[in-house]
């Protein structure tokens, strides 16, 4: 089953309020339970002390002078429970609240006082009683007139066992009424309590819904539009939120690159598509000589391969960046590349009327990097220098080596750039709208830069002074110290 906060944050705050109160309610119960049993054996206590008091050595034999009281003291005659015990004879003498039962007899250690728990059989079902072991005591004139008469006494003689005990019924019954209210209070506190928790957590979860609602209400259109922070949003939940439309904002610019390439690839797909149809279908118009099917068949070859140019790069474009095959890093020379690299752009060079002029000095100039992705930015940076190079001039290439970077310089005139020169990195950006050739969509420079980057390396543009654009490509050095400096002529 699916987790929810709401039924989480419910379930536990509501055990947790519900624990709280039970754990508050059994303190309050024991707590007035003490205080009440507390109360009633300090009661007993002092019943017992007054009746120890009262138990006397007289004319030979033991009194009691609460005896004396019997009709006057109603608190003794009606209410006391007590009963003395004589150890000596034998004999009992019980409150005359007690009638002619006897209450248990007991006494604590060495005859101190005892406190217990008691029943008292047809009378009280429960009760609370004291037992103690008790002497009596003599009158200072009594024992003058038994010292004339040459006689002893010793209390000890006379040991008596005192017990007085108290009704418990009206604790037990005080106790039930406060249980029965301390469980409906907890009961009613759980209640009110679920009620306040439930309506805070709904409360608190309310922006979350609203954010929810954003998102599912919205179209594919509405992708990059903020989304509309609720007033109430919690602090935790506003990271969330942001990091979410954050997301947002990505993917709707990655949706709208997708569909600016899609709709510019199809626009520069659909003009060497479009020649090579119209070149077909003029060399099947009419029966021709073999020279004038080859001029034709060449045509087609041209755009053919024009359109796996183009073809290509946009296949090389999707994967650099794809999570793909990583990048084979090598040691390899700059110089034994670019020798690779310049002879296939010699004769175009020439057909334009512009000159390639590298100057690669001794150094091998060592640098770590993959052929296939270095073979790739050299041709770029080559394709574009010639395309956009002003008829007549040169294309010079520079190579500076240092410590821990290879960089090597592609340096064309041009007509001048205006804006910034990080837009040419753009991908579908041209710098002349007017040109058509399908092999310059656009993604070159885009494709070169995520080639160097994939590498370990950066491709930068610079205005070297206007009308002149130089393209610098930068990679770690392969080992050591790479001295020298080659300078183009």
């Amino acid at each position: 089953m699916t987790s929810s906060i709401r039924r989480t944050l419910l379930v536990r705050c509501g055990i947790g309020v519900g624990l709280l109160f039970t754990v508050l309610s059994v303190a309050i119960y024991f707590m007035v339970r003490q205080s009440l049993y507390a109360e009633m054996d300090q009661s007993i206590a002092e019943t017992a002390s007054i009746l120890a008091n009262q138990m006397e050595y007289e004319n030979g034999g033991i009194i009691f002078e609460w005896e004396e009281g019997v009709g006057t003291n109603s608190e003794i005659t009606d209410q006391a429970l007590f009963q003395y015990w004589n150890e000596k004879t034998g004999l009992t003498t019980r409150s005359p609240a007690l009638g002619n039962g006897d209450l248990p007899k007991f006494s604590g250690p060495d005859g101190k006082p005892d406190l217990e728990n008691i029943s008292i059989p047809e009378r009280f079902e429960h009760a609370r009683a004291m037992g103690l072991v008790i002497y009596p005591y003599l009158l200072p004139e009594e024992l003058a007139v038994m010292k004339r008469e040459g006689k002893t006494f010793d209390a000890s003689d006379y040991p008596h066992t005192l017990v007085v005990a108290r009704d418990l019924s009206p604790v037990i019954r005080t106790l039930a009424y406060l249980a029965t209210i301390l469980s409906l209070g907890t009961l009613l506190t759980f209640a009110a309590g679920f009620f306040v928790i439930h309506h805070a957590i709904r409360s608190s979860l309310t922006p979350l819904d609203e954010l929810t609602q954003q998102v599912r209400n919205r179209t594919e259109n509405q992708l990059d539009t903020a989304i509309v922070m609720p007033g109430a949003l919690p602090s935790e939940l506003a990271p969330l939120a942001e990091s979410f439309d954050s997301l947002l904002s990505r993917v709707a610019a990655i949706r709208s690159r997708e569909r600016d390439f899609i709709r510019h690839a199809s626009h520069e797909l659909r003009t060497p598509i479009a020649s090579l149809s119209a070149t077909t279908e003029l060399a099947l118009s009419k029966e021709r000589d073999s020279a004038e099917y080859r001029r034709h068949l060449e045509n087609c070859a041209k755009t053919a391969a024009d359109l796996n140019s183009l073809v290509k790069r946009l296949s090389a474009l999707s994967r650099i960046g794809s999570g793909g095959e990583p990048a084979k890093i090598e040691a390899l020379s700059i110089h034994a590349v670019l020798s690779l690299c310049i002879p296939a752009f010699t004769v175009r060079a020439g057909e334009v009327l512009v000159k390639i002029a590298p100057v690669f000095g001794d150094s091998p100039a060592n640098a770590m990097a993959d052929t296939i992705l270095l073979k790739l930015v050299f041709n770029n940076l080559l394709d574009n220098a010639i395309c956009y190079a002003t008829p007549g001039s040169t294309v010079s290439v520079e190579i500076k080596t240092t410590r821990q970077r290879i960089e090597t310089s592609f340096t064309n005139e041009c007509e001048e750039v205006r804006g910034d020169l990080e837009r040419l990195f753009e991908p579908l950006f041209r710098r002349d709208q007017s040109r058509t050739e399908s092999a310059h969509l656009g993604i070159g420079l885009t494709l070169s830069r995520e080639a160097a980057s994939a590498m370990g390396g950066s491709l930068t543009a610079t205005c070297v002074k206007p009308g002149v654009v130089r393209f610098t490509l930068s990679l770690p050095a392969a080992s050591g110290k790479q001295p020298g400096y080659q300078k183009t002529a």
